[in-house]
């Protein structure tokens, strides 16, 4: 590689950009601001390098798409971007039962509003960058975000600003932050957040093409962004959770692509360094305990295209399996926000559903002690997209999602709650109306069904599993406009 190139790369590391794409089903349709694969497809041999001209730049950055403009005395061709959104929602959450592992016995959960209207409103702004060299094109992309979403009261509203995506893009190589390579869906139709996996991450990826229509990608990504909680059913008075550094997360998957769609299978390996720890005043002679194990997380997916219906229609369907890596399967890490240019999709201005499990990676259990406990759980997803007309689509979708834990953590133990069993249902759909470039006004509604074990004593008399069931029904407007 020659001095010049190696200037020219230097240019754009030099910005601050750097990542990968968005939701792997979608990555068929993306436009390459989204797909370093795709971005690897206009070469730096299919455009002119160094031409002097501004003829010569503006025919290097269409090739790119419309939106670039080049820099002038320079090949670097630059795509500013973002959005603004705003939404209102209104939720059913009823009281229910939620008890923490190691809580103390009798426990009385807070009571909740039996209704709850709340909002949300965010500026986004993203910056692509491409720059053609000798040695193949670089990419560069950046999106940050600013806002709030709550409740009635503004003084409770969260803050929503962040850096979402940060990444850099080279001859198949994806440094920064970026969606996880083990993601399919990840939310991609609806604007609730579902169960499965959705994630931003740190990462360092390669993804190759072994034969045409194939890629298969390898990742490490940041452990921390995938940690669920750590529970103990020993003591109500001592503390567990994950102690500081670790692996980083390994994640491999394979993707092919067709005319008939598009199908994923995704592995991840998660490091479990964990911690438990009682004040000696209450629990005298009894040493912390540490563990350090390795959990995991499987999926599948499948995009199929309905050209019967209209040429834009789809089907998903994904499955998740994980084991001492609940992150994998309980939905949107981030839920409050997403990236705006992410192809197929919108924002998440919402949080995840006001039901949901305490989501143990593993629990501490008193018999036999300082051996925790992972758990299991699964998540299933399907969603259907349809066209009425190139301005009006719908989309309904669906999550299936179950958390279990081992006999010797799930059982009460003197006095002290176990990790309850959950099993929950979502569905629900959305319309969706464009009536001008880039601004979309949608309406969605949900409902979820929640099924939470009561842990019970270990003695006969008391052995028998009790399950309450809690439902919560939401609504939400939501007006967007890209540029």
């Amino acid at each position: 590689m020659g001095f010049a190139s190696t200037r020219k790369i230097a240019a754009v590391l030099s910005l601050p950009l750097a990542a990968l794409p968005a939701h792997a089903a979608e990555r068929a349709s993306a436009t390459s601001t989204a797909n370093p694969a795709s971005a690897a497809s206009v070469s730096a041999a299919s455009v002119p390098v160094g031409s002097e001209a501004p003829q010569g730049y503006a025919r290097v950055c269409n090739a790119y798409g419309d939106s670039y403009f080049a820099i002038p005395g320079s090949d670097l061709c630059l795509a500013i971007g973002g959005g603004a959104a705003g939404q209102l929602e209104l939720r059913g959450l009823p009281s229910w039962p939620r008890i923490p592992a190691g809580a103390a016995l009798p426990f009385t959960p807070p009571p909740r509003p039996p209704a709850a209207l709340g909002g949300a409103f965010a500026v986004g702004l993203t910056v692509t960058a491409r720059l053609p060299t000798d040695a193949g094109l670089v990419s560069a992309y950046v999106s940050g975000i600013a806002g709030y979403n709550g409740g009635a009261n503004p003084s409770t509203w969260t803050d929503l600003s962040r850096l979402d995506l940060a990444y850099i893009t080279f001859a198949g190589w994806t440094a920064g932050r970026a969606q996880s390579a083990f993601d399919f869906y990840a939310d991609a139709w609806n604007f609730v957040a579902l169960r499965g996996s959705n994630a931003r991450s740190e990462l360092l990826s390669y993804a190759f093409a072994p034969t045409p229509g194939v890629t298969a990608v390898v990742s490490v990504e940041n452990g921390a962004e995938r940690r669920g909680a750590v529970g103990q059913a020993v003591s109500p008075f001592a503390n567990s959770g994950y102690e500081n550094g670790g692996a980083p997360d390994l994640v491999g998957a394979v993707r092919v692509e067709s005319p008939f769609g598009q199908a994923q299978i995704s592995a991840a390996a998660h490091q479990l360094r964990t911690r438990y720890a009682a004040p000696a005043s209450v629990a005298p002679g009894q040493p912390d305990a540490s563990s350090s194990q390795w959990g995991f997380a499987a999926q599948g997916g499948l995009k199929v295209n309905l050209p019967s219906l209209s040429d834009a229609d789809a089907m998903i369907l994904q499955a998740t399996y994980a084991r001492g890596a609940t992150a994998y399967i309980a939905g949107d890490t981030q839920s409050t926000f997403g990236d705006f240019n992410r192809a197929g999709s919108s924002p998440r201005l919402t949080t995840a559903q006001g039901l949901g499990a305490y989501d143990y990676d593993c629990v501490f259990a008193a018999q036999p002690f300082g051996r925790c406990d992972k758990s299991s759980g699964y998540a299933l997803v399907a969603a259907l997209k349809h066209f009425w007309s190139p301005n009006v689509s719908s989309s309904l979708f669906a999550s299936v999602f179950g958390m279990s834990y081992p006999d010797a953590v799930r059982n009460s133990h003197t006095g002290v709650a176990g990790a309850g069993d959950y099993h929950e249902t979502t569905v629900g759909g959305n319309l969706v109306w464009t009536p001008l470039k880039n601004l979309m006004i949608g309406g969605e509604i949900s409902y979820t069904v929640g099924k939470t074990e009561i842990p019970g004593a270990p003695n006969p008399a008391n052995s028998g599993e009790h399950w309450t069931t809690s439902t919560e029904w939401s609504g939400r407007v939501r007006v967007q406009q890209k540029f």
